[in-house]
């Protein structure tokens, strides 16, 4: 008894609702469009759109736009064609090649030796749930301190605020 009003799937519609749902869609975006017109053309007015009408059409300024327009469509097909050319010379040199590979996972060993620290230390940081970690210049571990996450320090809590 209780059928929705809205149907949820168009694809059950006949081909002549569809039609009539697109065609009063298309009519109704229209009359959107035109009842925003007043407003649009109160905003172009006060920004000096009517003295861009008066260059353009009046003065006929549109012309040298037009001689322009073949220069602008010789530059994009040339900027094309270059582009098109690389892209098809980079398909035929690297086709049959896959250079992409997988890094190989590291294993704890090798990060604790990157890092410089013991193989113990590297365990109870990977177990630690917040950790404070601090780097020399040349980026090995200094020091790092477990950290409570229910205990912020005060100097931490007012970079964490917006």
């Amino acid at each position: 008894m209780n059928k929705p009003l809205v149907i949820d799937s168009p694809s059950l519609q006949s081909l002549r609702q569809r039609y009539l749902s697109a065609t009063f869609t298309f009519v109704f975006w229209v009359i959107w469009i035109l009842l925003w017109t007043p407003l649009i053309t109160l905003i172009g007015w006060l920004f000096g759109l009517d003295l861009v009408y008066i260059e353009m059409i009046k003065l006929e300024g549109y012309k040298g736009v037009i001689a322009d327009f073949g220069l602008f469509l010789i530059c994009i097909t040339v900027i094309g064609s270059i582009l098109g050319i690389w892209a098809a010379y980079n398909f035929y040199r690297f086709k049959d090649l896959e250079r992409r590979a997988a890094i190989e996972p590291v294993n704890n060993r090798q990060l604790a030796a990157f890092f410089k620290i013991e193989l113990q230390t590297l365990t109870k940081q990977q177990k630690a749930q917040c950790l404070s970690v601090s780097f020399d210049n040349q980026g090995h571990i200094i020091v790092s301190r477990q950290i409570d996450p229910a205990i912020q320090p005060a100097d931490d809590l007012q970079h964490s605020t917006p």
